[in-house]
This record gives C-alpha cells, sequence and structure tokens, in this order.
C-alpha cells in the first residue's frame, strides 16, 4: 500500500510539475527575447549551487538532530526528491514524502518533521531579511500589511532556540503520542546555520539578478533591486502556501517590482520567465542529486 501511495504521489506531483513547465513555456515564448549568453550561464551556474547550498543546509540540519548514521547523500537524495512535492497545491506532500523516505532509511518521521520546520524557518527569515532591505527603498510596491509581515517573519528565529523549540516540539509530540526529540540543535549551532541560509539567500539573489540582467540589460537595476525584489516574492510567496510553489503569487508580485525600472510587459515575461527556468534549473539539480546519491 505505502509503495502504491508513493507512486501515486509521484505522478501527482510529476503531473503538476508538467502543468507548471507547460504554462511556463507557453507564457514564456511570446516574448521577443534577446539574451547576454555569458551572464545567463552565470545566472544558471550560481543558481544550481544555490540548490546544492540549500540542500546541504537540510542535511546540517538532519545530523544536528541526531540523524548521522544516514549518509548525506543519500539525506541530500531525499530533500531534492521531496522537492517536487512543492508543486502539489499546499505544500503537504512535500513534507509527508520527507517523512516516509527518512524513515525507509533509518530517520525518525518526527527528526524529519523537525528538521523541516528548522530548515523553512532559517530559509524564509534569511530571505526576508533581504525583502526587507528592498522594501526599505521601494515600500510602495505591496501593501502596508504585507510590508509588515515580511518584516516579522526573521523574528521567527527566536522560536528555533531550544528553550522554546525543546518544550513546543515535546508538547505537539505528545499530543501526536509520540516520544519528544532525542536531540535539538544547540543555539551556536542554529547561528552558523543562520549564516549559511543567509549564503543561500544571498545566491538565490544573484542568481536571479544575472538572469534578469541577461535578459533586459542594465535598466534592470542592481543586483538588490532585482535580487531582493524576487526575494520578497519568495517569501509572499512562501506566506501564500495553497499556491504550488507560489504559482501566480510570485510571479505577479515580482513582474510588479520590476515593473518600476522596466515596462510592464517586458517586466510580466521576464519574470515568467525567471520561474520557468527556475524549475528547470531545480529539475536538473534533483536529477544531479539524486544520481549522486546511488553512484555512493
Amino acid at each position: 500500500m505505502r509503495r502504491w501511495l508513493g507512486l501515486g504521489a509521484a505522478v501527482l506531483a510529476v503531473a503538476f510539475l508538467g502543468v507548471a513547465l507547460a504554462r511556463g513555456w507557453s507564457q514564456a515564448t511570446d516574448y521577443d527575447w534577446t539574451l547576454e549568453p555569458r551572464l545567463l550561464l552565470a545566472g544558471l551556474g550560481v543558481l544550481f549551487v544555490f540548490y546544492l547550498a540549500s540542500g546541504m543546509g537540510y542535511v546540517a540540519v538532519i545530523r544536528a538532530l541526531g540523524a548521522e548514521s544516514v549518509p548525506p547523500r543519500r539525506t541530500l537524495s531525499i530533500w531534492a526528491i521531496s522537492l517536487l512535492g512543492r508543486y502539489v497545491p499546499g505544500n503537504a506532500l512535500m513534507v509527508l514524502g520527507r517523512m516516509e523516505l527518512g524513515k525507509n532509511r533509518g530517520v525518525s518521521r518526527r527528526v524529519s518533521l523537525a528538521a523541516t520546520v528548522y530548515e523553512q524557518a532559517l530559509g524564509l527569515a534569511m530571505a526576508a531579511v533581504g525583502a526587507a532591505l528592498y522594501l526599505a527603498r521601494h515600500a510602495g510596491v505591496v501593501p502596508d500589511a504585507a510590508r509588515w509581515l515580511v518584516v516579522i517573519v526573521p523574528l521567527g528565529l527566536i522560536v528555533l532556540h531550544p528553550r522554546i523549540f525543546g518544550p513546543v516540539s515535546t508538547r505537539l509530540l505528545a499530543l501526536a503520542h509520540r516520544p519528544p526529540l532525542a536531540q535539538l540543535i544547540p543555539a551556536r549551532l542554529i547561528g552558523v546555520l543562520i549564516l549559511w541560509y543567509a549564503l543561500t539567500a544571498t545566491l538565490l539573489a544573484l542568481g536571479v539578478w544575472l538572469l534578469v540582467r541577461s535578459a533586459v540589460g542594465g535598466i534592470s537595476g542592481a543586483p538588490l533591486e532585482v535580487g531582493g525584489a524576487f526575494l520578497l516574492a519568495f517569501v509572499l510567496s512562501m506566506l501564500a502556501f495553497i499556491f504550488p510553489s507560489g504559482l501566480g503569487v510570485r510571479d505577479g508580485i515580482f513582474a510588479a517590482a520590476l515593473a518600476v525600472s522596466i515596462p510592464t510587459g517586458a517586466a510580466i515575461a521576464v519574470s515568467v520567465g525567471v520561474r520557468l527556468v527556475l524549475t528547470l534549473v531545480e529539475v536538473v539539480a534533483i536529477g544531479f542529486m539524486v544520481l549522486a546519491a546511488r553512484r555512493a
């Protein structure tokens, strides 16, 4: 039964991924693209490194929670495969996928769930910091409520402190009739992870800026302008989790931010194009990490 459910989940994720790619392709091909090859290749390379660095962050979190028996490449493969679940509305399939795949490799479901909480909180908070820097200069891009929401998000890192995360997680696991986590991430290591995820947010912003710069040239703006705008769109789309991988929400906000510097039609096309390229790079990165795990 678990195998059939796993197969069904995989088919569902791939189907939604195919829909996202087809929709992005049909929208992107309507624009008359003139690309700078060197900047485009540089952007692709930076984004590929971003996915690897993000996966390594998850590996570090899993090992810090005590699951050190699973080889890092295998954990990286689990993280990569679970990304496909983000394309199914609700993002629940991504979390469930990690829990089941981890269970098959000796990682308890509660550890995988806790690792996902740590990873999502760290990644979202560091992206929100970049988004807040952008909003400091472009406050009118989003409504006041959304602006304050972005600024407040980094404060969620306080919950990851072991003196808070420990009692809270123990209580929630007790309600589910599960034992508490055997190990928590110490505050000092959380500080190191914050720096690591700040690096991943920087890589994402830089990679997107290179893509946009390759398409529209210098009128796109500086890295903080474009990269910060994308981080803003990323954070708000993550908060709107009912949409598959932020589909529509991220594109609309990013296009609105780009329209400050470039024509609206070009901004919409570039936003959709970035979404398409990110998806393709993600698929390539997933394949690379899965293949690396099987060869290990």
